[in-house]
């Protein structure tokens, strides 16, 4: 959808040095997006109605629903409905109802925890990334955010290399980002040995599965993970750098793969 479609104008009244100011301010739009699957609606999410097929396709992605791309026989998103249809190959749907009759602790997103990684998930030690580059990758995600800088009202996530940006998504909910960064890795059969996530949330133990699940090595946030969250990023693997502002960070976890500006490759 166009940014005309989810970005509006309205009128407020701001108060500034005790004075009552009229103007009109730029606002985000959200509204519920259905997932139906095999033609049954499965899920509803409130989300941001860009990257729409990433956000279903990423969603039942970091599920475990589906595992590869040939998962999904067919994805269309119905623009005047606000529906993403989906059809499922069979062994996809036994997931899904596997999934629907499981009691697996869920998170605040409605999905599943991801608490134990297996190998298939745990990404392979052959990225590294300079402490400038870090710092250089969480400066290019901030200038990347327009609709953040327009309404102060999304998150966003990054899909990186270490000299920049490839795909960047924003959306209301810190989970809808990241779900629209796994489904296009997803369904553009991205190989994610050499990425980096980019992520502008604290990283939960939820942002933390669904990195996880997309096998990116390394994660780089401004802002804080929590303690369940390091320790799962730590048994899979995944590298955390935290705090990442101005000219410093904090790594969390498997600080081999950040390297002083000097060290060579």
């Amino acid at each position: 959808m166009d940014e005309k479609d989810i970005i509006k104008q309205i009128d407020i009244i701001r108060i500034k040095d005790n004075k009552k100011i009229k103007l009109k301010d730029s606002i985000i739009d959200e509204d519920i997006l259905k997932i139906l699957i095999n033609k049954t609606c499965a899920f509803e999410m409130v989300a941001t109605m860009t990257h729409v097929t990433a956000l279903a396709a990423g969603f039942i992605f970091t599920q475990n629903i589906v595992q590869q791309k040939t998962d999904i026989l067919e994805i269309n998103f119905i623009k005047e409905k606000r529906q993403c249809h989906i059809t499922l190959n069979a062994t996809a749907t036994h997931r899904l109802e596997t999934f629907k009759n499981s009691r697996q602790v869920k998170g605040s997103s409605g999905g599943a925890l991801l608490q134990d990684p297996t190998d298939s998930t745990r990404p392979k030690d052959t990225l590294s990334i300079t402490y400038d580059q870090v710092l250089s990758l969480i400066q290019s995600h901030w200038d990347h955010s327009e609709l953040f800088h327009k309404t102060g009202a999304v998150h966003s996530a990054g899909v990186c290399t270490a000299d920049g940006i490839l795909s960047y998504y924003e959306d209301i909910g810190r989970h809808n980002a990241l779900d629209k960064l796994a489904g296009d890795i997803l369904l553009k059969g991205m190989d994610t040995r050499d990425k980096i996530a980019t992520v502008s949330c604290r990283m939960s133990l939820e942002i933390i599965g669904k990195i996880i699940r997309t096998g990116i090595p390394i994660v780089i946030s401004n802002a804080a993970p929590t303690l369940c969250a390091v320790k799962l990023a730590d048994r899979a693997g995944l590298t955390i750098v935290g705090f990442a502002r101005g000219n410093r960070f904090n790594i969390y976890t498997h600080e081999k793969r950040i390297r002083d500006n000097n060290s060579p490759l």
